[in-house]
């Protein structure tokens, strides 16, 4: 009976080790940087976008997606399943393509500064596991991660209405 149970606890202890390592590992965002961030990134997806929103984005954009706030955004050349994977991505500067990307916004020129004491929200999207989100400000020439009330919204048919958020 002792070889059962040794073997049972075993086989389990197998199976978690092996459910562990294979778990996809949400997108973690961490801040360096002065006034030009640089968005450190961890994770097991590969980047299927980034954005930063204008500081209006939380107060006056009319669905969760809404890219005439977007400052910055890019994108995989071709199509999201092209993304790199964020362990080989690592860093990325504000306003710095990747190789193997584009730029989304501005369709023309560089991304414009970010301004001190606003607070900018961005978006990471992956594809093979969650993505994160966050806000950022330029404190003293730096960048630093801050906290702020993006906007909320609720599916209504083929529309998005503005709800509160939770608190």
């Amino acid at each position: 009976m002792k070889t059962k149970n040794r073997n049972t606890w075993l086989t389990t202890l197998l199976a978690t080790i092996c459910l562990l390592v294979a778990c996809e590992r949400q997108a973690h965002v961490t801040l360096e940087g002065g006034v030009t961030p640089v968005f450190v990134l961890s994770g097991s997806g590969q980047l299927a976008s980034l954005a930063v929103y204008s500081p209006d984005f939380a107060a006056k954009a009319e669905s969760p997606w809404d890219e005439n706030f977007a400052l910055w955004k890019i994108k995989p050349i071709g199509d999201n399943s092209t993304g790199a994977p964020l362990r080989k991505l690592r860093r990325i500067t504000y306003g710095v393509l990747p190789d193997g990307y584009e730029q989304v916004k501005p369709t023309v020129g560089s991304a414009p500064p970010l301004a001190e004491g606003l607070k900018y929200f961005y978006e990471v999207e992956t594809t093979s596991a969650p993505g994160t989100a966050g806000f950022v400000e330029i404190r003293n020439s730096r960048a630093v991660t801050t906290h702020g009330l993006g906007p909320c919204f609720q599916a209504d048919g083929k529309k998005w209405i503005r709800v509160a958020c939770p608190s």
